[in-house]
């Protein structure tokens, strides 16, 4: 039996578009940070994150005994934060500045692999930390998703992610899609995969910023 991967937001077909370029922002430690407050979730736990490899499974343990937490119990903690996210999850510094200046060469979509079952939520703490970019939340590879959206946006377009797989999965998919990997919590950043051949990275907004708009306007 073909699995159903669910998809929330709007359709392609119905985004606006006022640029020929196009920037498609991963959310989770691009646009809003995720591993901070999810540490601050695991301490209510009573636990805490060790990062020794680029995984959480294995990496999280038991303050009391340190014993690692199982993946069924880390899916449950983080289900937790993203019916939370409104309270936790906390803008990226400088994101407003950098897309603000952005959005004026560029239309921008965020593309989140978050449990579209938080579609809602994430919209709602997106919109109040005034991030009002049109948002896709999907199961789907997000390399078929940009591919599909390179199909309207003739001019360049650019992938932003956290996640060196999912960059390469847009680089099979789309591959004149300029790549850029953006990580705001630097803790797992030493255990980093290798990045998709041509891949750029950046460290904070302001540089990232800086590289999108050079890519935007070749």
């Amino acid at each position: 039996m073909t699995r159903s991967f669910e998809t929330k937001g709007p359709a392609i077909t119905a985004l606006s578009q006022r640029h020929k370029a196009l920037l498609v922002l991963d959310v989770d430690e691009v646009v809003l940070h995720f591993i901070t407050p999810f540490c601050e979730l695991l301490a209510d736990h009573g636990a805490r994150l060790h990062p020794e490899s680029f995984r959480l499974t294995g990496n999280v343990r038991e303050i009391s005994t340190g014993a690692a937490l199982s993946g069924h119990r880390l899916d449950d903690i983080t289900e937790q934060l993203y019916r939370e996210q409104e309270a936790r999850q906390r803008p990226v510094d400088h994101v407003h500045a950098a897309l603000d200046e952005l959005s004026r060469r560029a239309d921008i979509v965020f593309l989140t692999a978050m449990t579209p079952s938080h579609y809602d939520r994430r919209r709602r703490a997106l919109d109040q930390s005034g991030l009002a970019y049109p948002m896709i939340a999907t199961e789907r590879s997000k390399g078929a998703v940009v591919a599909e959206l390179c199909g309207r946006w003739s001019g360049p377009v650019v992938f932003v992610d956290d996640l060196p797989p999912n960059l390469a999965a847009v680089q099979r998919s789309a591959p004149r899609v300029r790549l850029l990997h953006f990580m705001a919590n630097d803790v797992f950043r030493p255990h980093l995969p290798a990045l998709p051949q041509g891949a750029e990275s950046a460290t904070d907004w302001p540089a990232a910023a800086a590289m999108i708009r050079t890519w935007i306007e070749d």
